[in-house]
């Protein structure tokens, strides 16, 4: 009971070295905790990205895709293909009438070539344990008025002047006409008719036309002016159509547990449940276009209600819009066509096997395993990662090393500041044995203390971490290639350089950081702190055991 009581007052009376050596351990012990977390809680969120095929169900997807660096280099067969896959019509006149509105939707595979549905039938049921079809098209959305196009032509007037030399009459003629306007005033007097009316006028024109030279009755000219042919400027057409391009995906409802998302990444309304004309919109598409459950899409004259929000985890093959497989099919005119396949394999050892069989499928397939959608990630959660992985060891060494130096020089101090009193004990027939018990002791409490102190501060400083929801960026590269990026190709623009690396396109999501709660960390930081003590304790307690009583009352405190 004496010790017991000993080691009280000596903890107590020497608050000052207590607080100090607890604080140094409990702190050490925290930074241990704190960083072996996150680096365990980095490496799990990197987990989920750098493998987008297991958080759908899969190890392996199958495609037919072309590259953009091979874009340019094709024959001719595959060029034909890919440009009839990705065919956008520019003729207006095909759409309606000048004047009219009208809506068109265009559907690209892009360098994602399609193949056969049927090519499922003969997967290795011995390496193949589950499947599923996917179509991931680029449409290209066009709405608004068709022109009318219309032009003025102004031409100046034009004067056309004819001469034409008549034969005057002769005096017979003459003489022909003043008899013939005598003899008619003559009977318009007898019968009472005034020559100055309007009957008499008409009789006096009547027959001087009819006593008129025939050569001077009719004259009929004829003349043709040059060809000419006129040419105007109409300008540019001003249209008000608008043109939008997002992509959508047809999903195989077969399958639940397997495919482009599945029913445990909705994140609100429901996932197809057999409703037609449904849609399933992406999360970051719906934030962005403040889409929301119940809206209308129109999409290839058809009008499709959005049942549900998904948050896709198959990062390198994500869409904006999600639609039954057979839907898309249909909408798209691709019946019975797919351009992805996603296989999983009947276990792991069998995954280069499975895929090794899956490229004889059909001739350009190609072959994508999760080490492959490894290489294409980057961003702030892999050089966190990366980080934190190279220097966790050596830092995690030099706390623990520098705790342990700090806390055993404090501890011999304590123990020089004890020297009369150590060499009281000795004098009163206190064993070499019973100091050095007596300092472990002590040790032991502060280290516990300390490791108390340094989990408590551990899961603070946890808590602290997740209350501010740190978020890192991953981008992964699209393997979805757009048609844009391929017709620059083909034409030979951006695809070569430092300009084409500027111009890649990748998919960024962001990765909430959730440090989580592991108690074996917990007890590797409360270990450190123990075991700290309890070594700075036998220093101190080797030296205090070498001590000779008349030496330690020699020296006063």
């Amino acid at each position: 009971m004496f010790h017991l009581r000993y080691l009280g007052s000596e903890l107590f009376r020497r608050w000052g070295k207590t607080l100090t050596i607890s604080l140094g351990l409990s702190i050490a012990s925290a930074i241990i905790i704190a960083i072996i977390s996150i680096s365990q809680s980095l490496s799990a969120a990197q987990d989920k990205v750098l493998n987008p095929l297991q958080n759908v169900g899969t190890d392996i997807m199958v495609s037919r895709s072309v590259s953009m660096d091979q874009a340019s280099t094709l024959d001719e067969a595959s060029r034909t293909e890919i440009m009839s896959q990705n065919r956008i019509s520019t003729d207006l006149s095909k759409l309606g009438n000048a004047g009219d509105s009208f809506v068109n939707d265009t559907f690209m595979s892009g360098t994602q070539l399609t193949f056969e549905t049927a090519v499922t039938a003969t997967l290795d049921k011995n390496l193949v344990a589950d499947s599923a079809s996917g179509l991931i098209l680029t449409v290209q959305h066009q709405e608004g008025k068709i022109p009318v196009v219309t032009s003025t032509f102004k031409v100046t007037g034009e004067t056309v002047t004819l001469n034409q030399e008549i034969e005057p009459m002769t005096d017979a003629e003459q003489q022909a006409v003043d008899a013939a306007r005598t003899k008619v005033m003559d009977d318009l007097k007898a019968q009472g008719v005034d020559a100055r009316s309007e009957e008499g006028r008409q009789a006096m024109r009547a027959a001087q036309n009819a006593a008129m030279p025939e050569r001077l009755k009719n004259s009929t000219f004829k003349y043709q002016t040059q060809d000419r042919s006129f040419t105007q400027d109409v300008g540019p057409i001003s249209t008000d159509i608008k043109t939008t391009s997002f992509t959508v995906a047809g999903v195989d409802t077969t399958k639940t547990n397997i495919g482009l998302i599945l029913p445990s990444q909705i994140t609100s309304g429901v996932y197809f449940d057999g409703t037609a004309n449904s849609v399933i919109v992406n999360k970051s598409y719906a934030d962005k276009n403040s889409t929301k459950l119940g809206d209308k899409i129109t999409m290839a004259k058809t009008e499709l209600t959005v049942i549900g929000i998904v948050d896709p985890k198959l990062y390198t093959n994500t869409a904006d819009l999600y639609l039954p497989l057979a839907d898309l099919q249909k909408l798209s005119g691709k019946t019975d066509r797919i351009n992805i396949l996603l296989v999983k394999s009947t276990n792991a050892k069998n995954v280069d096997a499975t895929g090794t069989s899956l490229k004889t499928l059909f001739t350009g397939a190609s072959i994508t395993s999760a080490e492959d959608t490894a290489k294409q990630v980057s961003g702030s959660l892999v050089s966190a990662t990366n980080l934190t992985n190279k220097f966790i060891g050596i830092v995690s060494i030099i706390i623990v090393l520098a705790a342990f130096v700090i806390v055993s020089l404090l501890t011999i101090l304590s123990v020089n500041k004890r020297i009369r009193e150590i060499g009281t004990l000795k004098a009163l027939g206190w064993s070499n044995a019973a100091i050095i018990r007596q300092i472990i002791m002590e040790n032991i409490v502060l280290g516990l203390l300390g490791a108390a102190l340094g989990v408590g501060m551990g899961i603070l400083a946890i808590a602290i971490l997740n209350h501010y929801n740190i978020s890192l960026s991953a981008t992964v590269a699209d393997t979805s290639s757009s048609f844009q990026g391929m017709a620059q190709r083909f034409m030979g623009r951006g695809g070569r350089g430092p300009e084409a690396a500027t111009q890649s396109t990748g998919i960024t999501t962001s990765v909430e950081l959730k440090v989580a709660y592991n108690s074996m960390i917990l007890l590797l930081g409360a270990g450190v702190a123990f075991i700290g003590s309890i070594f700075a304790g036998a220093l101190a307690a080797i030296k205090s055991a070498s001590m000779k009583p008349q030496e330690a009352l020699r020296n006063l405190e």
